[in-house]
């Protein structure tokens, strides 16, 4: 009788423990499903300080496709040559980035437009679909405010930004696209982050761009740094060889982080490839 007891015990109590695993496993899955919009995009949960400062960037409205009405900041550039829209990263916000637009308009004699998101100054929710949307309307505002083509605006994404940028350059074109710190696809950033969730059934928020940039056939210049230990550089690389286009270049930057400041002189290596591209249109 207690040769057969301690089996059945054995038994009950691996059932027990398999079924409470599971359990909170299933919770744990559900908790990320639920807060994916705050993992996704924390920066939109990020409550900053006004700036109080005089801004050589100004506020500028647009309307998006699905009624949105949002603020960007535009830097107007006295007989420039070219027009750039920035789509910045998860924790930046246009209202800081006077500086960086100070340094494109520069670097590329351009009007530069820093777009903003949803969600990162209003209360609505960011989404995939909304920010491209967001990004879009942007894009817009150039084209119906300077009279002229989407193929003739240089679409600049940064780490979050660059999904937003190969979606618009995938139905729209550009001057050129250029990718900064970058994931080839958001999905596989996430699933390699949290290898034990089945990340890619149940997040939404997917970001394929490897997935979209053949759409896009024009100019194409991805920046990495070695030492991101947030989108590593192998996720550039991937994105990269994506493109099937012959106007493309990888430049590598060495031991630049994430968050780190990109040296002048890879901006302006940016700036020559382009030229580059446009003095020999394929």
């Amino acid at each position: 009788m207690t040769a057969e007891t301690k089996p059945t015990r054995l038994r009950r109590y691996l059932s027990r423990t398999a079924c409470t695993f599971f359990a909170v496993y299933g919770i744990v899955v559900l908790a990320l499903a639920l807060l994916e919009t705050r993992l996704v995009y924390p920066g939109a949960y990020v409550t900053t300080t006004p700036v109080n400062k005089t801004m050589s960037t100004e506020p500028i409205e647009y309307t998006t496709s699905d009624g949105n009405q949002l603020t960007g900041r535009l830097l107007k550039r006295t007989n420039c040559s070219q027009y750039l829209l920035f789509m910045h990263g998860n924790f930046s916000k246009a209202q800081r980035l006077d500086e960086l637009a100070e340094r494109l308009s520069s670097a590329f004699d351009a009007t530069v437009l820093l777009a903003e998101y949803r969600g990162y100054e209003d209360d609505m929710t960011p989404t995939e679909s909304g920010l491209v949307r967001d990004c879009e309307a942007a894009r817009n505002y150039l084209c119906d405010t300077f009279e002229i083509g989407k193929s003739d605006i240089l679409l600049y994404g940064r780490s979050l930004g660059g999904g937003c940028a190969v979606a618009l350059a995938a139905n729209g074109g550009a001057k050129a696209l250029i990718l900064e710190r970058t994931y080839d696809e958001l999905v596989g950033i996430a699933s390699r982050q949290y290898p034990w969730i089945p990340v890619r059934l149940i997040m939404q928020n997917r970001f394929d761009s490897a997935g979209k940039i053949n759409d896009y056939r024009g100019p194409i210049v991805v920046i990495h740094g070695t030492n991101d230990n947030v989108i590593p550089i192998e996720s550039g690389r991937r994105l990269f060889q994506a493109a099937n286009c012959d106007q493309k270049k990888l430049i590598e930057v060495p031991d630049l982080g994430h968050n780190d400041r990109l040296p002048p002189q890879f901006l302006q290596q940016v700036v020559d490839t382009i030229e580059c591209f446009s003095s020999h249109p394929q």
